[in-house]
């Protein structure tokens, strides 16, 4: 792997957590939230491994629908706390939401990204008395690199063969349905990431290994296996066209779904709703994904 890529990676890290903070600076964390936070999912109790948990103060004592929320950062950067105010905004719409921490690009590769994502949801899982939790309505949300780990742990859950190519243990239940925006579905097209990514995700010659068939998201034995999808974009979204080329696999494979495409607002950037979760049309996305999952 190229050090220069690697100090290019911290550096976005770092440059990341910096303006996080700032924008943080300008929020009021939402009333009517339980907050808990940094639950070790795994026993190692790595920082990486960590989740924290949303309830709305005035559902205490009943059993919610769960959503498993996976923040987003193209695999490289980002955190749970980037998406808190998020999680409060989702919690609050009357569900308990379990927002992950994962390891980062270039201190894992992909295959340990999956397993901590899968690990997490076996936890949570398993733990769903806990928190008083519907094991029948459970639901995946993520952002950008996030929807990636959603989306192909979602058709792990259903393809094993899938699930062993990619080193991982899936859980052994499945999503009621995923809220994807600004999904980085593709990592091997031609472009700014396909150029430099597949490596440092998959392993030098990962072409000729079991996973060469799966990097490709279109592939109908990842799409056939998933859940319905509520998929959210934006014509100011830099991956617009992934979400809009990922629908038209969903549709080919006769997959469930629903596409909220914003159209053309310069403040509406890269998941936007994550970002900046306290716009009108944040509120309006998170409603619209509440509306589509109360049918799963």
């Amino acid at each position: 792997m190229s050090n220069f890529m690697t100090k290019n990676f911290y550096k976005q890290r770092r440059d990341f957590e910096k303006s996080a903070r700032t924008r943080d600076e300008k929020f009021s964390f939402p009333s009517g939230v339980i907050e808990k936070t940094n639950i070790p999912y795994c026993e190692d109790g790595a920082k990486e491994r960590l989740m924290d948990v949303y309830r709305p103060t005035e559902k205490e004592g009943e059993t919610l629908p769960v959503i498993i929320n996976i923040h987003g950062g193209g695999l490289l950067i980002g955190n749970k706390e980037f998406n808190r105010y998020f999680c409060a905004r989702l919690c609050l719409l009357g569900y308990v939401v379990f927002s992950i921490e994962y390891r980062l690009i270039p201190d894992c590769n992909v295959y340990d990204q999956f397993t901590d994502v899968s690990d997490a949801m076996t936890f949570i899982h398993e733990n769903l008395s806990s928190y008083q939790g519907n094991p029948d309505k459970i639901y995946g949300v993520a952002d950008s690199g996030g929807a990636y780990l959603l989306t192909n742990v979602a058709a792990m859950t259903k393809n094993k063969k899938f699930a062993k190519a990619a080193h991982t243990k899936a859980p052994d239940f499945s999503l009621n349905a995923l809220g994807l925006i600004s999904g980085m579905f593709y990592t091997t097209r031609f472009d700014k990431i396909g150029l430099f990514l597949p490596s440092y995700l998959y392993g030098k010659g990962y072409k000729k290994k079991a996973i060469a068939p799966y990097v490709n998201i279109e592939n109908p034995e990842i799409v056939s296996a998933l859940p319905p999808c509520f998929l959210v974009t934006s014509h100011s979204d830099n991956l617009e066209h992934y979400t809009v080329k990922f629908e038209k696999a969903l549709k080919a494979n006769r997959v469930s779904h629903k596409l909220l495409r914003f159209g053309k607002n310069k403040k509406l950037t890269h998941a936007f709703s994550v970002f900046e979760p306290f716009y009108e049309e944040s509120t309006k996305t998170l409603k619209s994904m509440h509306e589509y999952f109360q049918s799963f």
